[in-house]
């Protein structure tokens, strides 16, 4: 495996990061993640065997995730849309401070040691596998104030960012708790990872341009490889429809229990890399 990578050249990565892309795409489209949950740990394994710089691994998987995440989100936010499934009300309520938050995040994460952020993505993804398993649904309150949707935002934005993550694990659930039925939470939540995920690959990328040089990969773009995004998105692309078809017509509760089994060893996977 480790010689077809590093032997392969752009155009076998690209089939490799392609063929990634096809299994996130579906989760994406379910749940409104953006497939970072998946994406983040394989992307932390494959740079690991084509060689890269041990010192940003993990920063560049995260940016990378959140590179490929953009069209993913966009086309899982569309399809939601075409269905009734995204709320503008509460998508313009979110979407200033989830920016803040995951300029915020993105800013952190590449100041962090990498193994430190990977123990950080590896607890959280425990964490969300043990919700998706207990099928833990938020309690519905009296809609809150400005101020709880101002912290919220900016606490999806930021931890979205600093995981790479499009933030629908923490989005969904809180519009839950403001009354928002689920499908639209799932659809408001795809939305809203487009925000952060362009707000966090920008930053990303910034050490391309700002600070002493780094020593990245060709290809890449700061914390950017960008043969992995354009791979990934293509094949996310093709399937995030058939994740949006099957939120909306089958129902989930399996799927989610087996995806949370997949998050379960890909947490354990980066708490003890």
């Amino acid at each position: 495996m480790e010689a077809l990578l590093i032997d392969s050249g752009p155009l076998g990565l690209l089939v490799v990061f392609l063929l990634l892309g096809l299994v996130t795409g579906v989760p994406a489209g379910m749940f409104g993640i953006g497939g970072g949950l998946v994406l983040v740990p394989v992307l932390v394994w494959l740079f690991a065997l084509m060689g890269f710089d041990s010192q940003y691994l993990v920063q560049t998987a995260i940016g990378t995730s959140l590179g490929a995440i953009i069209p993913t989100a966009m086309l899982s936010a569309r399809g939601h849309y075409l269905r009734g499934g995204v709320h503008g009300a509460s998508v313009r309520r979110l979407l200033a401070p989830i920016l803040v938050g995951a300029v915020l995040g993105a800013g952190l994460a590449i100041q962090v040691d990498g193994r430190a952020l990977s123990r950080i993505f590896g607890v959280f993804e425990i964490a969300i596998a043990l919700w998706l398993l207990l099928s833990v649904r938020p309690r519905t309150r009296p809609e809150s104030g400005r101020a709880v949707w101002f912290l919220a935002g900016t606490g999806i934005g930021g931890i979205s960012a600093l995981i790479g993550i499009a933030g629908g694990t923490l989005t969904t659930p809180f519009l839950l708790s403001q009354g928002r039925d689920i499908r639209r939470a799932i659809g408001s939540a795809a939305a809203l990872g487009i925000p952060i995920a362009i707000a966090g690959s920008f930053v990303y990328a910034l050490p391309a341009w700002l600070g002493p040089p780094l020593d990245t990969p060709e290809w890449s773009v700061g914390h950017l490889y960008l043969p992995a995004i354009a791979g990934i998105a293509l094949g996310a692309a093709i399937s995030v429809r058939a994740g949006v078809w099957l939120t909306h017509h089958l129902p989930v509760l399996t799927l989610r229990r087996a995806f949370a089994g997949v998050l379960m060893l890909a947490g354990l996977y980066m708490l003890l890399r």
